[in-house]
């Protein structure tokens, strides 16, 4: 579990139906991606693609589309890339950050939660990876790794202003990124490969994209839910006075 101090009480984060502790001592357990809802709580329904990495690795690679496949065997033939994968992420954090919220600005939107990664970290949840080239980063990913769930939470590149030669490498860097990922969640045991959530309105280019981009790869679609549990009465009061500040939907099950 993921514990995270707020102004008006302590948050718990639980993921992919993880078992939340006894005492867990939070106000507010947050139920993350759990396969199905809890009754009579506030639940919103998610959308994700879900790579199973237990079928044999040509099976996996056979749900690529052929663009894919092609960018991935470039990269890895002909680019030069190098590959480093963090599994204690608390040491690289700020390298992390400062390459994410570079990519971020260009884009504008929003930076990294930092507090929520430094928790994370120290709950050795969190792993980090990037593929460089030349001593230059390219990509970065971060994940969430619980039970048999590996979930991408960050993904960025910086390739903005460059020229084409340039962003092509940069794209091919990314699927490379992607692939040698899944190689080292499978190498240790991890079964699924989530892609950390869907857009389910497509209204613009860079969401399109997006999904358009996760798709490429064949994962499996999937329904889950996060539902939010107050634990206590101080919880309770919390939860009401956000949602009617922020005017925040949420959708009861019964």
């Amino acid at each position: 579990m993921i514990r995270i101090p707020a102004r008006a009480g302590v948050y718990g984060e639980v993921w992919f139906d993880e078992e939340p502790p006894t005492d867990a001592g939070v106000d507010i357990l947050v139920h993350r991606y759990c396969s199905t809802p809890i009754p009579r709580v506030r639940t919103v329904p998610l959308q994700t693609l879900r790579t199973d990495l237990a079928r044999p690795v040509n099976e996996v690679v056979a749900r690529f589309d052929a663009t894919c496949r092609s960018e991935i065997r470039r990269a890895d033939s002909r680019d030069d890339l190098y590959y480093e994968l963090i599994p204690e992420a608390v040491d690289r954090l700020e390298d992390f950050t400062a390459f994410y919220d570079a990519f971020a600005r260009q884009k504008g939107i929003w930076l990294t939660d930092r507090r929520w990664l430094g928790r994370a970290a120290a709950a050795h949840q969190l792993i980090l990876s990037h593929a460089s080239r030349d001593s230059e980063q390219l990509v970065w990913h971060a994940y969430l790794c619980i039970g048999d769930t590996g979930c991408l939470m960050y993904s960025a590149s910086r390739f903005r202003g460059k020229d084409r030669r340039y962003r092509s490498l940069v794209g091919r860097a990314n699927r490379w990124l992607h692939w040698q990922d899944m190689l080292f969640f499978k190498r240790a045991g991890v079964r699924y490969y989530d892609w950390g959530g869907m857009f389910p309105d497509e209204s613009t280019a860079d969401r399109a994209g997006i999904n358009q981009f996760k798709r490429m790869f064949g994962g499996r679609p999937v329904q889950s839910y996060e539902c939010t549990v107050p634990v206590n009465a101080r919880g309770r009061i919390w939860l009401a006075l956000r949602d009617a500040r922020r005017g925040w939907p949420f959708r009861r099950t019964h």
